[in-house]
């Protein structure tokens, strides 16, 4: 990325600031003032842009840092924007005199609501809930209003209170809303009960934090005023993927200034399912008629053909504005195509490839990532990659964070820092089990809101009133003597400190190692982990590191954020996840109608809807810097039936002369192969078209992908065998022939198992 023609008369710290840049990012960097839209096609180097826009702000004295907001929706990739931004001004000689407001729209939001949350009756000590805290409080609702949870799912509702939220609507919104369909009565009644539940609990749920933070800026214009004053640039990462509620603070907070940035890629836009709304950036010159669009058309991520390919395939999209992508890489490799019998064959031939381009090219397990489109596709891969011993990595699979003994733990440190916090007294209330049962709950909780008391005073109230009996009575006052003596020895405490203090009191960890059982022994290793994560914490915070910062960073992470470029191993993820990373090698695996496009996702007679699939698949062939595989199989298990789809039409939109189409599916004869090219392998094609293939230049090009034998494998005693889930083992006995065949197999681990040889998916070793 060089900019060939220097202009007369820069100076030097412009020509350090721009010398990396080709002429549209230079553009971009450069357009300060007014709005701008700047159009970034996939691997076209939208982060150098943002950050070096932001530098240059700062390097001209148009603002310092506390004047300039950037927003971004991950917490790595704010404080990968924040070094870069730092290295970039250093390098300039520019000195940094005031903290940068670099933050996820969530971290903006809390950190605004913890200034002024108060005007709106809440503590600025407020516990943020995840989803399965928000679904427990939901359920308290809907037991309080005697319905049914059998016949209304609680879930149900804390979807359309999501929605509500999202859409910027209170209860009392919707009800002036007749025509409104989001909510009946019913719901609207839930929602508002909920609404006072959780200002009693001064809690808040994820999408409260930018709810609230409009709820304020509507009802307290000053408090507005304050931040439109303050914020003078705005810029907003991946502004394709905002939703109604930012687009409105984004609207409100930009609407003094004007100077607002906005960075996307409409052919990106892949979270419709949760709220984005495309319409966003597509409709931005309308909302700023005088912005300036500038488009990053130059990949530096892939090659030739990945960019040719996907940029074809997006093409067939309505919704989009017009950009072309182009890259100065090599052309590369084509795109192989290939499909198998089933999924167990496809996942067999990922992981063969995986070793065999390891054996002919430099690459490393963490080269190597494998997308999806459902996280069910997991477990088949799973199989083959632990049978191959080839290490590997689920991201988006069991969060850290989601674990029974960390939500345990972590729900003792939120009622240290908020007592009102009810769902995670709750969870600890007989955790561990110190004899308090679901009945003496049910008493608490209803003598809470009989005497409108919180969960925390009403503990001991029953307790001195002796509305349970006097052994419950005596568990409630230890349980709240516990808490009460927690709270008092934590003040002054660092987190790490109080952290102990919770497991010595609560003796969370003597329990699990008297059950001294794997499970148990596995979740003190879990323990251990959360230890290292607030001492991380607080060496990477200084003396901002406190209990209530680390509980808002862990509420607000993600799993990509903990993914470490260190780490050696084999991604899996679903192909949203993929989305801002990048890997030399990707699979794109199960392209077939049904499953991707997804028949969930999408109506068919809704063009809209499967334009969005197929910018999930755009997405996902972009990853790829150097190699992309793109899998299919003929017959799928679905809920233990086979069934059988045909190719994706994804794959009949990749132009031809890019890619290498090969089957497994039918195996040529040996005479065949001398019969010429009438008799030729025919591979399946999507379209129900089929063309003959070079597979036997394939195979010499890339051995072991298929025998290409007739015959099945005859099984041997003696044998060396694979199995996908239980390993090596060695034939012990054969019984019988042909279909009817049966195979025992004796494992390393001493295991002995019998299959029926034509189902049991043994390879040869």
């Amino acid at each position: 990325m060089l900019n060939s023609s220097e202009p007369q008369g820069a100076t030097p710290q412009r020509l350090n600031l721009i010398q990396n840049l080709n002429p549209s990012q230079i553009e971009a960097v450069e357009q300060l003032e007014g709005p701008v839209l700047v159009l970034a096609g996939a691997g076209s180097g939208k982060t150098r842009v943002l950050t070096h826009r932001l530098a240059n702000l700062v390097a001209q004295g148009l603002a310092t840092p506390h004047e300039i907001l950037a927003v971004t929706f991950t917490n790595k990739a704010a404080k990968e924007m924040e070094h870069r931004i730092l290295n970039i001004l250093s390098s300039l000689g520019v000195p940094i005199y005031s903290q940068l407001w670099i933050n996820t729209f969530h971290a903006l939001c809390a950190r605004i609501l913890r200034q002024d949350i108060h005007l709106l009756d809440y503590q600025p000590f407020f516990a943020i809930y995840d989803d399965s805290d928000q679904l427990s409080m939901v359920k308290k609702v809907l037991n309080q209003l005697n319905i049914n949870d059998k016949i209304y799912p609680p879930k149900s509702f804390q979807s359309r209170i999501n929605e509500a939220k999202r859409l910027g609507l209170a209860p009392e919104d919707l009800l002036k809303r007749a025509s409104f369909n989001l909510m009946d009565e019913k719901a609207i009644q839930v929602y508002s009960l909920y609404e006072t539940e959780m200002r009693k609990a001064n809690s808040l749920d994820f999408g409260d934090l930018l709810f609230k933070t409009y709820e304020l800026f509507r009802v307290y214009p000053e408090i507005l005023n304050k931040y439109q004053q303050q914020f003078r640039y705005i810029m907003v990462d991946e502004y394709q993927d905002t939703n109604h509620i930012q687009y409105l603070l984004v609207q409100m907070l930009a609407k003094e200034h004007r100077n607002l940035c906005v960075v996307g890629d409409e052919d990106q836009s892949i979270y419709s399912w949760r709220g984005a709304d495309i319409s966003n950036i597509l409709t931005f010159e309308k909302d700023f008629p005088e912005g300036k669009v500038i488009k990053l058309e130059t990949n530096y991520r892939s090659t030739q053909t990945i960019v040719n390919a996907s940029s074809k395939l997006i093409s067939h999209n309505s919704q989009r504005k017009e950009k072309v992508l182009r890259t100065d890489n090599p052309p590369g490799e084509k795109i192989i195509l290939r499909e198998e019998m089933n999924e167990y064959e496809e996942a067999r031939f990922v992981v063969r490839s995986i070793e065999d381009l390891m054996k002919d090219n430099p690459y490393q397990f963490k080269d190597f990532a494998i997308f999806y489109r459902t996280n069910a596709q997991s477990r088949v891969l799973e199989d083959l990659l632990r049978s191959h011993s080839l290490p590997y990595k689920i991201v988006g699979g069991m969060k850290f964070y989601e674990r029974m003994e960390i939500k345990d733990v972590l729900a003792y440190l939120k009622v240290i820092m908020n007592p009102a916090d009810e769902v995670s007294l709750k969870r600890i209330i007989n955790t561990p089990a110190r004899g308090i049962g679901k009945t003496t709950v049910e008493r608490i909780e209803q003598h809470s809101i009989d005497s409108n008391l919180s969960f925390y005073e009403a503990v001991l109230s029953v307790a001195e009133q002796r509305l349970v009996h006097s052994g419950a009575a005596k568990k409630l006052v230890a349980f709240r003597n516990l808490l009460d003596l927690l709270r008092a020895d934590c003040q002054g405490l660092k987190a790490s400190e109080i952290y102990h203090q919770v497991l010595d009191r609560t003796e969370y960890v003597l329990r699990l190692k008297e059950e001294n059982t794997p499970e148990s022994l596995a979740r003190i290793d879990n323990l251990e982990e959360l230890d290292n994560a607030i001492r991380q914490f607080e060496q990477e915070r200084g003396e901002e590191a406190n209990l209530q910062s680390f509980l808002e960073e862990i509420a607000l992470i993600s799993d990509v954020d903990r993914m470490q470029d260190e780490d050696n191993f084999v991604t899996l993820m679903t192909l949203h996840i993929s989305k801002g990373l990048e890997f030399p090698v990707v699979f794109m695996v199960g392209l077939e109608e049904g499953l991707f496009p997804s028949s969930r996702s999408y109506d068919p007679s809704d063009p809209e809807s499967l334009e969005e699939e197929r910018r999930l698949c755009y997405v996902g062939m972009t990853r790829a810097r150097e190699r992309l595989f793109m899998t299919y199989a003929r017959s799928r298990r679905v809920w233990g039936q086979e069934q059988s789809h045909p190719p994706s039409r994804f794959l009949d939109e990749i132009p031809e002369d890019l890619t290498l189409r090969l089957s497994a599916v039918r195996r040529p004869s040996f005479v065949d192969r001398f019969r010429g090219s009438a008799s030729d392998e025919t591979l399946a094609a999507p379209g129900g078209r089929s063309r003959s293939a070079a597979s036997e230049d394939f195979a010499q090009a890339m051995p072991n992908y298929e025998d290409f034998s007739d015959e099945a494998v005859s099984f041997k005693k003696g044998m060396r065998v694979r199995h996908p889930t239980f390993g090596v083992g060695s034939i012990y006995q054969v019984e019988g022939s042909g279909e009817l065949q049966k195979v025992s197999v004796m494992f390393a681990d001493r295991t002995a198992k019998k299959f029926v040889a034509k189902y049991a998916r043994l390879e040869r070793v």
